[in-house]
């Protein structure tokens, strides 16, 4: 985080930083441990989020800060996460590898980290956090994911938290907050965001908690009609 945050503030005072075209794209799906859908979690189920990102490839990205953030802390916790070693790769072959890629600086194991001020303070995971003095074309459809697997389509960060209640994980950038650096640098020093994605959860309360509430408002209601 601090690597490309001090890259991102270099480059936002020595060039005129307006927003891009969001050519970069984040997507991502997610899976509970249970099986149950994601509108019916129960408390302490385990929510699996998988990630790529794409590129239109023009105009080229230069670097990239990207992180999981704004999820409610009373409700998560952070068990794991894993992230490739680089994205947006200029060339790919199947069976051999890709080349020239955005290398990424928290490669491997992914930790939970917390900030205290800015739009989100909280907990975040950040998922990406690279630079590149020459800015990548490649638009990421084949990068390899966690497997290793040139065109596989795997995820390329997987991210797992027990979760006891509702919340929104965002994924992506946001550079309006400087503290965590995430944004996307293209060609020329421009900065701007992608088109981030954000997974819901929501949770159903234990059947012993919906009775007690349904027995709660049902005593409420005959307390009022008494008093009329």
């Amino acid at each position: 985080m601090r690597l490309f945050t001090s890259v991102l503030a270099s480059m936002a005072m020595i060039f005129a930083a307006s927003a891009a075209s969001a050519a970069v794209s984040f997507s991502a799906t997610a899976t509970l441990a249970s099986g149950d859908p994601l509108n019916a979690l129960l408390p302490y189920d385990l929510v699996t989020i998988d990630i790529r990102i794409s590129s239109t490839g023009s105009p080229a990205v230069a670097g990239l800060g990207a992180s999981i953030f704004g999820y409610d802390a009373s409700a998560t916790e952070f068990v794991s996460g894993n992230s490739v070693a680089s994205a947006l790769h200029d060339v790919c072959f199947a069976g051999v590898g890709c080349f020239n890629g955005l290398d990424n600086q928290v490669a491997g194991a992914l930790s939970e980290g917390v900030v205290n001020t800015g739009p989100f303070p909280g907990p975040y995971v950040q998922i990406f956090n690279g630079v590149s003095t020459t800015a990548r074309i490649g638009t990421g459809a084949q990068d390899p994911g966690l497997d290793g697997v040139v065109g596989g389509g795997d995820a390329q960060f997987r991210v797992t938290f027990a979760v006891t209640g509702s919340t929104v994980f965002n994924i992506g950038t946001n550079s309006a907050d400087p503290i965590l650096g995430n944004a996307v640098v293209f060609a020329g020093g421009v900065i701007g965001d992608a088109t981030n994605v954000s997974i819901e959860i929501t949770l159903i309360p234990e059947p012993a908690t919906a009775f007690l509430l349904g027995l709660g408002l049902a005593t409420l209601a005959m307390d009022r009609r008494v008093r009329s």
